[in-house]
C-alpha cells in the first residue's frame, strides 16, 4: 500500500493489498483514527461479475455511440467498468447503506473489522465504496488513487463535507470518479465522472497546496465538470474549517464570495 497522509483528516492511497489496514475517518470530526482491514479475496464473485458485465457493455455498439455523442473524449473501456461497478454493486449489496447509524461503533483503531464485513453489515459510506472501487480498478490496470478528502457542491459553500472518491488518469485527461454518488436514470445508475477543470500549472498548484508548509492551512479544491451533465463539483482536501476563495482552483477563474481571509 502506498499511503500519503495530507492532514489529520485527509489521505491518498494507491496499490491497496490484501490485509492492508485503511484509515477511513474517525471518531472526532473526521480525524483519521479508525481503520478497516482489506479482505479482497471475499469480493472475488463481485469482481468477476463486474468484469463480465463491463466486457458486455464495452462491446455494445449502442453504448459506444451514445458515449461518443455525450463525452467523446472519455475512454469507453473505463466508462464500461465504472458503469458495471456502480450497477452491480447496488444489485449485489442492496443494503449498502441501510445501517449507517451503527457505523461509528462498528470500527476501531486496530482495524479488526474487514471490508467485506462492512458491506455485509450495511454500514458502508463513501469511504468503503471508494476503497472497493480502488481495488477493482487496480485489478484492471487503470491508474487510480483513492482519495479520502472533502467535497464542495458549490464554490460558495462555507464548509466542505468529508468525502472519499477516486482520482483517475487516462491517456487524454485527469478525472474524478465518485462511486458513492452515481446518477440514477430510469432505474439505471450512470457513473459520476468529472473532468478536472485545471491547467497543468494549476494541477501542480493543487498538489502544493494540499501539503502543510510553515503551519499554513493545506486546503485546495479542484473544479471538476461532470462529463454527462456538465455541472461542476469541487473535490479536494480541507480541514473542516471555513472555505476561502483561494482554496478553489479552476481554469475558469470562478468568482466566489469575497470573504476576508485570515490565518491562511
Amino acid at each position: 500500500m502506498n499511503f500519503e497522509k495530507l492532514n489529520e483528516t485527509n489521505c491518498r492511497i494507491s496499490d491497496i493489498q490484501n490485509n492492508d489496514k485503511i484509515l477511513i475517518g474517525g471518531s472526532f470530526f473526521g480525524k483519521l483514527d479508525l481503520a478497516v482491514t482489506i479482505d479482497s479475496d471475499n469480493f472475488e464473485k463481485f469482481f468477476s461479475t463486474v468484469e463480465k458485465n463491463a466486457l458486455n457493455i464495452e462491446n455494445n455498439d449502442n453504448m459506444k455511440k451514445w458515449l461518443n455523442g455525450v463525452a467523446p473524449d472519455f475512454d469507453a473501456k473505463i466508462f464500461a467498468h465504472m458503469y458495471a461497478f456502480d450497477n452491480i454493486l447496488r444489485k449485489m449489496y442492496p443494503d449498502l447503506s441501510s445501517n449507517i447509524s451503527k457505523r461509528q461503533g462498528f470500527y476501531d483503531t486496530k482495524g479488526t473489522k474487514t471490508l467485506s464485513q462492512s458491506f455485509d453489515a450495511g454500514i458502508c459510506q463513501c469511504a468503503e465504496i471508494a476503497i472497493l472501487a480502488q481495488i477493482y480498478f487496480q485489478r484492471q490496470g487503470i491508474e487510480t488513487k483513492y482519495f479520502g478528502g472533502e467535497l464542495l457542491h458549490s464554490p460558495n459553500e462555507e464548509f466542505s463535507e468529508a468525502h472519499s472518491f477516486i482520482a483517475i488518469k487516462t491517456k487524454k485527461d485527469d478525472y474524478f470518479y465518485d462511486p458513492a454518488n452515481p446518477m440514477l436514470n430510469s432505474g439505471i445508475y450512470l457513473p459520476r465522472i468529472s473532468a478536472i477543470e485545471a491547467t497543468p500549472i494549476q494541477k501542480k498548484q493543487f498538489e502544493n497546496k494540499i501539503h502543510s508548509q510553515n503551519n499554513r492551512r493545506n486546503c485546495a479544491f479542484l473544479e471538476a465538470k461532470n462529463i454527462l451533465t456538465k455541472s461542476s463539483w469541487y473535490y479536494g482536501c480541507g480541514d473542516g474549517a471555513n472555505i476561502y476563495p483561494s482554496f478553489i482552483i479552476s481554469k475558469n477563474n470562478i468568482q466566489v464570495r469575497q470573504t476576508k481571509e485570515k490565518n491562511l
